[in-house]
């Protein structure tokens, strides 16, 4: 399959089921898995996390199709994996500080927005053969991220990022304050 294909599918998966698990927290109540992946209230922090399984999925879709042509696959999976999940914070929070409200429709655009600057750096740096780390080094480093979002979600930190706008809590509603 070919690169741009490969790409175009991938920002599809991404943005499909990461809309998707905006809402799954409230249609399964149960399910720990689930819950890391899903967002469990209305702050930044979570909207980033709405990311983390897609591109998991993507990065196995991804390494499937593209390791035996591209010997920095991890390294623009890992790149990948942080413009999405810090182009969130960087434009939402920057706009909220200049507008003090951000618009359902503007959320919602910097969700897709993320994707697509991701997924586009991502071919910038398979197509010019650009790695800034070790392939095994991104790896990991892609399992820290990934493990890091898992602990905030139950023990999220008392910074503005993860605090929910609606009901002023940390984490789930339901289960902290």
């Amino acid at each position: 399959m070919e690169l741009e294909i490969v790409l175009i599918v991938s920002f599809f998966l991404i943005s499909v089921i990461g809309t998707v698990l905006h809402f799954t927290h409230n249609w399964f109540k149960k399910g720990i898995l689930l819950h890391i992946f899903s967002a469990v209230n209305e702050s930044t922090w979570e909207h980033m996390k709405l990311l983390v399984l897609p591109t998991i999925l993507v990065m196995v879709f991804q390494y499937i199709l593209l390791r035996d042509r591209y010997f920095n696959l991890f390294n623009t999976l890992f790149i990948l994996y942080l413009v999405e999940i810090l182009t969130i914070p960087l434009l939402y929070e920057s706009l909220r500080l200049i507008f003090k409200k951000v618009n359902l429709f503007v959320t919602i655009l910097i969700f897709y927005i993320a994707i697509i600057l991701g997924v586009y750096i991502q071919y910038i740096m398979l197509i010019s053969d650009i790695s800034f780390l070790n392939e095994y080094i991104s790896f990991v480093l892609v399992i820290i991220v990934t493990m890091i979002f898992g602990i905030f979600t139950y023990y999220p930190p008392k910074y503005a990022i993860f605090r929910d706008p609606v009901t002023r809590r940390y984490g789930d509603s339901k289960n902290s304050t």
